[in-house]
């Protein structure tokens, strides 16, 4: 039987943070006294790791950005049709935040600071919002640029976004498929914005080659080997 190799103080602070994170539904209900109780050490014993309890914090963020990620590249493969590929894409990006709400309020709505941001959180974040970008691009209808497309991709973002925002705030209509009309709506105006503008969308599979290799989605370097 294999022996569990413990935890570094600094990953049990991060995973235990993150646990609360999940539990409370977002960090402004996490504090410090709480992540050491859960712990069983003393509060100061966080600055043996981090130099304060927001350091702490990006360091959480960091790591749920990769879940994130992880979460978001499912069943993703650059031989899918284009369209296909966004299609899954999408439904991650609206199954997220009904299965980890918590998660997703600190990643999207809880405030932050962004003066004090670390440079490396702001071009993970980037990273990840150029990687759809080039998915819409490789989805959208000949003819359709490059400029076009990108803002295509933040106006659906945008429309993800605001559903997701009701959905992690309880304001949904009991029984309703909102994963299934976010889904369906995204597309639709994907469609409207860089699509061939017909119900139908189109199988682009002749396009795949212009996929984001899904291992982009945190940035260049974790394109593998």
């Amino acid at each position: 039987m294999p022996v569990a190799v413990p935890e570094k103080g600094s990953e049990r602070f991060i995973t235990t943070t993150l646990e609360l994170i999940a539990e409370e539904g977002g960090s402004l209900g996490v504090n410090l006294r709480q992540i050491s109780r859960r712990m069983g050490c003393a509060h100061t014993n966080v600055y043996n790791y981090f130099d304060s309890y927001q350091d702490l914090l990006w360091a959480a963020y960091r790591r749920a950005l990769v879940a994130y990620a992880e979460f978001l590249i499912q069943d993703l493969s650059v031989e899918l049709p284009p369209v296909e590929f966004l299609r899954r894409c999408i439904t991650n990006l609206a199954a997220f935040p009904e299965e980890h709400p918590g998660l997703h309020r600190f990643i999207s709505s809880d405030p932050i600071d962004m003066t004090v941001l670390p440079a490396d959180i702001l071009e993970t974040v980037i990273a990840m919002k150029r990687w759809f970008s080039a998915t819409v691009e490789a989805a959208a209808a000949p003819g359709i640029g490059a400029n076009e497309a990108h803002s295509a991709a933040d106006i659906v973002l945008a429309y993800i976004d605001g559903e997701t925002l009701n959905l992690i705030n309880g304001r949904v209509i009991p029984s309703e498929d909102l994963r299934g009309r976010i889904v369906s709506n995204a597309l639709r105006l994907f469609d409207l914005l860089a699509g061939d503008g017909t119900r139908g969308l189109r199988d682009t599979s002749q396009r795949a080659s212009s996929l984001p290799h899904p291992a982009l989605i945190l940035g260049p370097d974790t394109v593998p080997a």
